[in-house]
């Protein structure tokens, strides 16, 4: 995770900031996400939420997620990124 701004050497961080892409007409947040799924469609895709770190200074922003295992573990079995939202 950021700890010092890589634009500005700032370290006053603001970390671990949910991303949400909109609210929905049910009144409910969307959490920013990947998707990867096997190119065959034989498993579950893996879904992947993103989080934020923000420089108190210059605004630089870095996405990082909490599940890099997970993802490294899809990747290596193939998945890829999904084309369409289904």
């Amino acid at each position: 995770m950021m700890t010092q701004c890589l634009e500005c050497g700032y370290t006053e961080i603001i970390p671990d900031l949910n991303v949400f892409t909109k609210l929905t007409t049910q009144n409910t947040d969307e959490i920013l996400y990947m998707a990867l799924e096997d190119p065959a469609h034989k498993g579950a895709p893996v879904l992947i939420g993103f989080r934020a770190a923000i420089c108190g200074d210059c605004g630089h922003v870095e996405f990082y997620t909490r599940r890099a295992a997970d993802l490294q573990d899809a990747h290596k079995k193939g998945y890829v990124t999904r084309k369409t939202v289904s």
